[in-house]
Formats: structure tokens, C-alpha cells, sequence
């Protein structure tokens, strides 16, 4: 085989680990501050873990302009780990995280999500994870199934 086959058949490789690795990735927690709680809180709620996969982005919906300033603001960090860890890097081998900023409208119990964006807190960690172009920086409606398994936490 020539060298330019060998050379990409071997990108093509290594791409697909990447895809398996990333597909593969296991959300463990949620590490919730802010808003009106009293102290951090960790949710284990296997549901809520499912629709928290960072790949995945089943949390996040459609975009909105803005929401309002009055509305209680949380801290959510996604807690996940790869399920195939890495024998080349074993940094990947640790839990890594992904954050995202919570707004609740506690008389309609509608959640919007709010990725950072460049040159905000968490922005250069979270596109070490996946670049969602178009969506970091924005906010975003929560799916209605993942802000239903959160919200009762923020009580």
C-alpha cells in the first residue's frame, strides 16, 4: 500500500476512534450553584443523565433573543466521562465538564439554556469538548423533557 493510502487510511482511523470515543462519552452528574439554592447540589437522576449527554445536546432547543433578568440564573455543569477511555491520553481517562447557564420561569416552569460564549467563563473548556456553531453564546429554550426532570431539584 502507498504511503498516501497508508497515511489516510490511518486519519480515517483515527477519526472514527474520535467519533466512537465522543459517541460513547457518559454523563455521571450534574453539578447545580446558584440561583435560589442555599448550597451546590449533585444529581444522579438516570433520566436527566440520558438527555445530558454533552454530544448529543438533547437539552438544548430552539434559540431565543433573551430572557428575562429577573428569572433565577443556575450554574448547571454536565459531569461526564468516556466510556472507551483513551490508552494514548490518559487525560481522557478523567471526568471532564461541560457548562451551560440555567434561567427558570417558575410560573411556567419553562428552563432556557445559555452556552458561553468567546471570552466568558467555561467558553475555552467547552470547546475543548464540542463547538456548537451559532449556538455558543446564545440562549436557547431547554427541551421541555429535560427541564421537567430538572427543575424539582431547584426547589
Amino acid at each position: 500500500m502507498s504511503k498516501p493510502r497508508v497515511a489516510i487510511l490511518l486519519s480515517l482511523l483515527l477519526t472514527a476512534s474520535v467519533v466512537v470515543a465522543r459517541g460513547n462519552a457518559k454523563t455521571v452528574r450534574l453539578e447545580v450553584t446558584g440561583g435560589d439554592l442555599s448550597r451546590p447540589i449533585s444529581i444522579t437522576n438516570t433520566g436527566l443523565l440520558q438527555l445530558s449527554h454533552v454530544y448529543a445536546g438533547q437539552f438544548l432547543g430552539d434559540r431565543v433573543d433573551a430572557v428575562d433578568a429577573q428569572w433565577p440564573r443556575y450554574e448547571v455543569k454536565l459531569v461526564f466521562e468516556p466510556e472507551v477511555p483513551s490508552a494514548v491520553d490518559e487525560s481522557r481517562r478523567k471526568e471532564r465538564t461541560y457548562l451551560l447557564h440555567y434561567s427558570l420561569n417558575w410560573q411556567t416552569g419553562e428552563g432556557y439554556v445559555y452556552l458561553p460564549g468567546p471570552g466568558e467563563p467555561g467558553y475555552r473548556d467547552n470547546i475543548s469538548v464540542i463547538v456548537r456553531n451559532g449556538d455558543d453564546g446564545h440562549w436557547h429554550r431547554a427541551t421541555a423533557t429535560w427541564s421537567s426532570l430538572l427543575n424539582p431539584y431547584l426547589h
